[in-house]
């Protein structure tokens, strides 16, 4: 008798009675009965089972042999059936890497209550490719994304034969077919030769893609907006080869124009006429009015309570409105804005903002009126572009002073964010700002000023658990030496701040001057600066997936002159904690600004991602 017979009758033998699974199953081993038998006491469920040694082995071998053992048997019946079929499971997990050739050794030590299967393997030489032929035919021969795909095959001549890596290039030319309009594509040969005695094997693999489908006609289901608004949405033009991107591009554009509730996209290659696939839009519209309420808190501005009222869709040419209201006691605040669409609805809109509010700079009060019309377009590589025309009018309290100023601002920004990883805590992302504003006393501005910001953020993810993030703020103002006291507070530069440099409060940094008092005395108060310079450096560590601990160091100031004893650098170290909320991370970081005027630390909490 066969020892692996011997050994799955001794299992039977040794069980306890009633030991067995109460339902009758077939087995392929005469040894085991197919009689039904009673069902068996909680104690005799306890023991039975089957444990795993495994030697001779490491990496990924041994951990596709224990895949293909798991899971262990439990009872005396599971466990007999085990021993039954373990070594072939051990030959397939060796043979699906490639090695023909393994042999294996094993004992089994009988325990009171589990036994134990030590088992030794040796994988032996495997199996070497000797040719691999992948072919494709029909219109997909052309195909750029079929030719990437065959240039980075991942298995070639002389590579170790796996056949997870056979089934994945099978099911990748399939895949690939149907994202690229191939619906008639199929396999048309699907061969893997091995020659055990030589150890070599033959991969020959034929893909016939057959004709390319092209994207048809978009029909939308009913909808309040105008039908050629729709179709601005629509990112390709009837006939264009199909391509599941131009699918997916479709939907996250409708999503993002926050015209409709919800969005689906159908194409219907099973109804396509003339190699023409009909797109079928599904879409509901949203609530004809929302409103929000927010609490929130930062140190830098305190709580506050932020209330917001949109429109998504004022009428059906696509116009919409926002009105946010934040009520604080520092930095309080009152915005409209009404956006109307222009050749796309979300990359061409014309912009209409008003605002009115209060800030804090340093030791000045600001009151501010503004409004502005802007045109903002989004270009084919991802730049946004908006090109305004704003007027402010500003009133600012300075020392026992209330003076007042009026501007008329053209001007042009530029902004692009890249990002991978979690929408909210990006693993890697890089974002770059700037602006550009231009004001003349012959356009009804009080001073002539040339305006210049920069600004960059940066975050990276060298090795997992580790993050750095890194920012760089520039600010330049070109404007007449006699003309920067009666300059705006809002167009001056001034540092400090959760967003600056931390560990000093917000806006208290930058340049200072003595201003005589109508009794004679003298304050000394900051007035901001014409120049800004501000970087910083975080180290994040992930303690789990929602927790990370940061070190952080900032740097940097607002100045006036390029004279180096008039440019004081601030520099503040710190360490923090952060909670990634389903909102975005929460942020708590204590700041010591190392300046002797300056208390020994500062708390701040921020909420928000990065990027």
């Amino acid at each position: 008798m066969p020892l692996r017979l011997v050994i799955v009758a001794l299992s039977l033998l040794c069980a306890p009675l009633g030991a067995a699974e109460p339902e009758t199953r077939p087995s392929d081993d005469p040894a085991v009965s197919t009689q039904q038998e009673a069902t068996p006491p909680e104690s005799a469920k306890k023991s039975g089972g089957l444990k795993l040694k495994l030697e001779g082995v490491s990496g990924a071998v041994a951990d596709n042999i224990r895949a293909h053992l798991s899971p262990l048997p439990t009872t005396p019946r599971e466990r007999a059936s085990f021993l039954f079929s373990f070594e072939d499971d051990v030959q397939k997990a060796l043979q699906s890497l490639g090695y023909y050739q393994g042999t294996l050794d094993y004992t089994l030590d009988q325990g009171k209550k589990d036994w134990t299967l030590n088992l030794t393997v040796s994988a032996g030489e495997p199996v070497r490719l000797s040719e691999v032929i992948v072919m494709v035919t029909g219109e997909a021969r052309d195909d750029r994304a079929f030719r990437r795909e065959l240039d980075r095959l991942p298995l070639g001549p002389g590579d170790r034969l796996h056949h997870g890596l056979y089934e994945e290039i099978k099911s990748t030319l399939v895949s690939l077919g149907l994202v690229r309009g191939y619906f008639q594509g199929q396999l048309q040969q699907n061969r893997l030769e091995v020659d055990r005695d030589n150890n070599t094997a033959n991969l020959i693999l034929l893909y016939d893609s057959g004709p390319r489908y092209r994207l048809g006609e978009v029909d939308f289901w009913a909808s309040e907006l105008e039908p050629d608004l729709l179709e601005k949405m629509v990112p390709f033009e009837p006939g264009t080869p199909y391509d599941s991107d131009q699918i997916a591009e479709l939907t996250n554009g409708l999503l993002g124009s926050g015209y409709f509730r919800t969005v689906k996209v159908l194409p219907h290659p099973d109804e396509a006429v003339d190699g023409l696939v009909p797109v079928e839009v599904g879409i509901t519209p949203p609530p004809r009015h929302s409103f929000e309420v927010g609490v929130g808190y930062a140190t830098d501005t305190q709580g506050r309570i932020s209330l917001v009222w949109r429109t998504p869709v004022v009428n059906r040419y696509g116009h919409s409105q926002e009105t946010k209201a934040e009520i604080a006691q520092i930095n309080p605040k009152l915005g409209f804005e009404y956006i109307i669409p222009l050749r796309h609805p979300i990359k061409d809109q014309l912009q209409f903002r008003a605002s009115v509010g209060k800030e804090e700079f340093g030791d000045i009060d600001s009151t501010q009126y503004q409004t502005s019309i802007g045109r903002k377009t989004t270009t084919r590589n991802g730049w946004i572009r908006t090109a305004f025309i704003r007027y402010l009018r500003e009133t600012w309290e300075q020392a026992e002073l209330s003076p007042q100023a009026s501007y008329v601002l053209p001007g042009v920004t530029f902004s692009k964010t890249r990002r991978s990883g979690p929408q909210l805590d990006p693993s890697r992302g890089f974002r770059q700002q700037y602006r550009f504003e231009f004001g003349d006393p012959t356009l009804l501005s009080e001073q002539r000023i040339v305006r210049l910001r920069a600004q960059y953020r940066m975050v990276n993810s060298p090795r997992p658990r580790h993050r750095i993030s890194s920012r760089l703020d520039l600010g330049l103002n070109m404007i007449n030496d006699d003309d920067l006291l009666e300059l705006a507070p809002s167009l001056r530069f001034f540092a400090g701040g959760d967003q600056s440099i931390r560990g000093f409060a917000y806006q208290t940094l930058g340049p200072k001057v003595d201003i005589a008092n109508d009794d004679g005395s003298i304050s000394t108060i900051n007035v901001g600066g014409r120049y800004l310079m501000v970087g910083s450096v975080e180290y994040q560590y992930y303690v789990t997936n929602s927790w990370r601990v940061a070190a952080f160091v900032d740097s940097g100031n607002a100045f006036d002159v390029y004279d180096s004893e008039a440019f004081e650098i601030i520099t503040s170290v710190g360490a923090g904690v952060h909670w990634i909320s389903p909102i975005g991370p929460v942020r708590i970081d204590v700041g010591y600004g190392m300046s002797e005027d300056n208390p020994p630390w500062r708390l701040h909490i921020t909420i928000g991602a990065e990027l």
